[in-house]
């Protein structure tokens, strides 16, 4: 009786979802795309479409779909079924030539985004989001590279409390700083602009991790560790503050606290590597030869699943015999001469000449 029941509920369910109009279907698609469910966001506007073919809300709203899926060629599509379709007088016009720019410049079309944001300005002169784009068009597209600068700093008079238009500009700035000259000015105007974004929406994770980025490179650790403190009470469940901590407590010699956050980083992802790589050197340099000898162990056996899976990845190697002579440092630290001959015999046929210097230092090779 039950199956029969269910296949009642699941024959009524079509029926109902066949009665949906256009409008219903957008509707849907609408709160999937609010909970960013792209895909399912796809699907309705898919039937809304089939119902309705001139539904123009309905294209949009897929474009933006696909765009945040990485569908740009299928974006570009959707934009430009309604830019060809749209009224004279319709006020989202700007919307969709910027969009489909944008979806153009991802796909390397950069003449036809050119065009889509000539055509913003001319609907609409001041429009700051349009300058930011643009910004990336001549990023993308010129040598002169100060001009996406420009038009950034013309995007921030305009609408100053738009955290994105810093987010850019410090990105831009960082660029500048590893390879054009006066890096140390380019990565503090970097800073300043991230720590201004931070201000405008200091909830966001990404921005404190993009900011310490920038305090690390231009020698100022303790901010970057500052930006990991305050990035672990935002979102204690994201691994990267925890591991990037350690790495800087590692690097100054404060190995007991670096332990602690490498610990975590494995608490919370387990099969990621280089943690258990990283523990292993504090622990190593805390004469716990034993606890550095374990974590060697799945650092090597999580680096051979990597190598089966890419075999002919040279940086993988490198970082797998280096793990295997490390660990036979600590095998024979701990009087396991046997086992660490075998560890640098795998270094030497991984390509290192350490290895072989290893292998005649304490294995009589």
């Amino acid at each position: 009786m039950k199956t029969v029941f269910y296949v009642f509920l699941i024959f009524f369910s079509h029926q109902v979802m066949g009665q949906f109009t256009a409008r219903e279907y957008f509707k849907f698609g609408k709160s999937k795309y609010d909970d960013g469910k792209y895909y399912e966001t796809i699907s309705f506007l898919d039937k809304a479409i089939k119902l309705d073919s001139s539904y123009q809300n309905a294209y949009f709203l897929r474009a933006e779909a696909f765009s945040a899926v990485g569908s740009y060629k299928l974006a570009i599509y959707d934009y430009t079924k309604i830019i060809n379709s749209r009224t004279v007088d319709d006020s989202y016009a700007v919307e969709y030539f910027l969009g489909r720019a944008v979806a153009r410049m991802e796909v390397e079309k950069y003449k036809g985004a050119a065009s889509d944001i000539n055509k913003v300005f001319e609907l609409k002169p001041i429009f700051p989001m349009a300058l930011y784009e643009r910004a990336r068009l001549k990023f993308l597209t010129l040598n002169n590279k100060m001009e996406a600068i420009r038009d950034l700093n013309r995007a921030i008079i305009q609408d100053p409390e738009e955290a994105l238009f810093y987010v850019r500009r410090a990105e831009y700035y960082a660029h500048f700083a590893k390879f054009g000259v006066n890096s140390d000015k380019y990565l503090k105007s970097a800073t300043i602009d991230m720590t201004k974004a931070i201000s405008l929406d200091p909830e966001n994770f990404e921005y404190y991790l993009i900011r310490s980025q920038y305090n690390k490179d231009r020698g100022a650790p303790n901010a970057a560790i500052a930006d990991y403190n305050v990035m672990i009470k935002i979102h204690p469940g994201r691994v990267e503050a925890y591991t990037e901590r350690g790495m800087i407590e590692m690097q100054n010699d404060q190995y007991n606290s670096a332990i602690s956050d490498f610990t975590k980083s494995i608490e919370l992802q387990p099969s990621v590597e280089h943690n258990y790589r990283y523990r292993a050197l504090c622990r190593h340099n805390l004469l716990d030869f034993g606890g550095a000898y374990n974590d060697y162990t799945k650092s090597i056996d999580l680096l051979n699943t990597q190598l089966r899976n890419s075999p002919d990845d040279e940086s993988l190697k490198r970082i797998l015999a280096d793990t295997y002579i490390k660990r036979g440092a600590a095998g024979t630290s701990m009087g396991n001469t046997f086992n660490s001959c075998a560890d640098f015999r795998m270094a030497y046929e991984l390509g290192s000449s350490i290895g072989l210097n290893y292998l005649r230092k304490y294995c009589g090779i």
